[in-house]
């Protein structure tokens, strides 16, 4: 997820002081909440009402960001699934720098579309699971270019299978509208359609997105244990790239493999983020010891700045590092989403209900130290950012300021859904 403010907007040259204040953001549970160092304030910044993924800060100055979203659902016990339903079903929203939504979605085009609802995309409900928009495509990690174009990552049917299915794919939407868009990377065969969605021969669990200072984009592949790095030139500059059937040929995607399985020893890698500190790059894994390592811009793993040591799957005190991000002064946050396996195997696995937290790692002799949680009690956390107010405008709530929501539910499961089915306009969903 994504995963420091890295995409590219800024509202003054000022350079960063290592001391400054920042902004850490996290998704869980539909919501986006923030932690505001070094005051240690934590909010809300979104409320409840279908946010998923990695937060991405939009070039212009004007502090406004996207995340995934999919329908939240009557029975996830939330508050937002008494809200109204964005559309298409599933795809990335904008929002205002104060956590409101101000109407504008982006998606892949297609004919599945919600009750009552025009705007259809490509991803097709999930009739196992009483045709509900949740479990056939997914937008988790997102990022910016200079150029001010949107990228992200569809998850496809990737919930915790082991080893995860080759249907996730690469997305852009271009600027300054976002109303067109290739299919970088995805299933080249089988699935759904023309763009073959949940098909086979994409991407095995596609990550969270950051790209490198000369506009190369790194892309975290966790079912193949390898971080790619995406030339930038070889990336499209417009939807006529891809043509009539929006898939980019996969030829023209020209990327190496910035860290490997073999030589990393990180088993399931879904982020990658540059750390200040020492001008080099902290990649993660979700299972698996190590948990986060330093590589240089080569991708060579730098041990002399050490690790930080992975634990258990399922152990009440461990972590699965999910997204991770830095801050000015090199400290370092990562998303643990809490994964446990049924039956201590790889073939079942999920996010422990109430089990996530926001870990921070400091560097006390140079090395890191142990992580301790800053923020707990969350479901399925995936991301973390870090935004400097002194460099660019930073999301924040207006008005009074509320905890972020964490622990069992306080509020029971709506019995139906939203009682319109209106599409979801702008503001912050009544």
């Amino acid at each position: 997820m994504l995963a420091a403010c890295s995409s590219g907007s800024t509202r003054t040259t000022k350079a960063a002081n290592p001391k400054a204040p920042y902004n850490v953001y996290w998704d869980q549970n539909e919501e986006v909440d923030l932690l505001a160092m070094p005051s240690g304030t934590q909010s809300q910044l979104i409320p409840p009402w279908d946010p998923n993924g990695q937060l991405c800060v939009q070039p212009g100055g004007e502090g406004k960001f996207t995340t995934g979203y999919n329908p939240t659902l009557p029975g996830q016990h939330n508050p937002g699934g008494l809200k109204p339903y964005k559309q298409p079903p599933v795809g990335e929203a904008f929002w205002a720098a104060n956590g409101d939504f101000t109407g504008v979605t982006v998606a892949v085009p297609g004919p599945y579309t919600l009750p009552g609802h025009s705007k259809g995309g490509d991803i097709p409900p999930d009739a196992s699971a009483g045709n509900a928009y949740n479990d056939n495509g997914t937008y988790t990690g997102c990022a910016f270019d200079n150029h001010g174009n949107l990228f992200a990552t569809d998850l496809g049917t990737a919930q915790g299978q082991m080893p995860p299915p080759d249907n996730g794919r690469l997305v852009e939407w271009f600027a300054p509208n976002f109303n067109t868009f290739c299919i970088v990377m995805g299933p080249t065969a089988g699935g759904t359609g023309p763009h073959h969605v949940d098909g086979t021969g994409g991407l095995r669990q596609p990550g969270l997105l950051t790209f490198a200072p000369n506009g190369d984009l790194f892309l975290p592949v966790a079912g193949d244990g390898q971080v790619l790095r995406i030339a930038a030139a070889s990336l499209p500059t417009s939807a006529a790239a891809c043509g009539p059937d929006g898939l980019y040929p996969r030829s023209d995607v020209h990327s190496h493999v910035f860290v490997d399985r073999s030589t990393s020893q990180l088993l399931y890698p879904l982020a990658v983020a540059r750390d200040p500190s020492c001008s080099c790059w902290g990649v993660d894994s979700v299972i698996g010891d190590p948990a986060v390592i330093w590589v240089d811009d080569n991708g060579k793993p730098l041990p002399k700045r050490g690790a930080v040591a992975g634990t258990g799957i399922g152990s009440p005190s461990g972590y699965s590092p999910f997204g991770l991000a830095f801050a000015p002064d090199g400290t370092l946050y990562f998303v643990d989403i809490h994964i446990a396996c049924k039956d201590k195997t790889l073939n079942d696995c999920g996010p422990v209900d109430n089990g996530g937290r926001i870990m921070k790692v400091t560097f006390p002799s140079g090395k890191p130290a142990a992580p301790v949680a800053v923020a707990s009690g969350f479901n399925f956390p995936v991301s973390v950012t870090v935004c400097v107010p002194s460099v660019e405008t930073c999301p924040y709530p207006t008005g009074a300021l509320k905890p972020p929501a964490s622990g069992p539910p306080s509020t029971s499961a709506p019995a139906v859904g939203p009682s319109s089915q209106a599409p979801a306009t702008a503001g912050n969903g009544g």
